[in-house]
């Protein structure tokens, strides 16, 4: 499971640890777990004018497509409430439990300070990169 930022990150700006960990999934290394309400954010942010990503209408409707065709989509049914920080955090915990996901890939400091939740780690990107597909970038 990828949180919202690093996939727009990779989406956005080549060459970037956000970047390899899209070109892992896409290159079939993991399964990207996602959601509803994240796919709906990823589009939010990415067409945010003040962002100001070189990435056009039609650019961010495909990646929308992708993630809703090469990606596990979870319902979204289930609700948790364990960032307390950041609730709007918890739609990715959600997302992994629903998905039985194993990590829980961010660069959020709200959901790396948990650490783990019911057997799923949360990491940084470098770090699922290089312990969990053995990738050096």
């Amino acid at each position: 499971m990828v949180d919202t930022n690093l996939i727009v990150s990779g989406t956005a700006t080549a060459s970037t640890t956000p970047y390899h960990l899209l070109e892992a999934w896409r290159n079939g290394e993991y399964v990207l777990l996602t959601s509803p309400s994240i796919i709906e954010e990823v589009a939010k942010v990415l067409r945010r004018p003040e962002k100001n990503f070189s990435i056009t209408n039609q650019e961010i409707e495909a990646v929308i497509d992708v993630l809703k065709t090469r990606a596990f989509v979870t319902t979204g049914i289930l609700t948790v409430d364990i960032v307390k920080d950041d609730p709007d955090d918890n739609k990715f915990i959600a997302c992994a439990i629903e998905g039985s996901a194993t990590h829980i890939v961010s660069g959020d400091k709200d959901l790396l300070r948990i650490g783990e939740y019911q057997g799923i780690k949360i990491v940084k990107a470098r770090n699922f990169l290089e312990v969990c597909l053995n990738k050096k970038i």
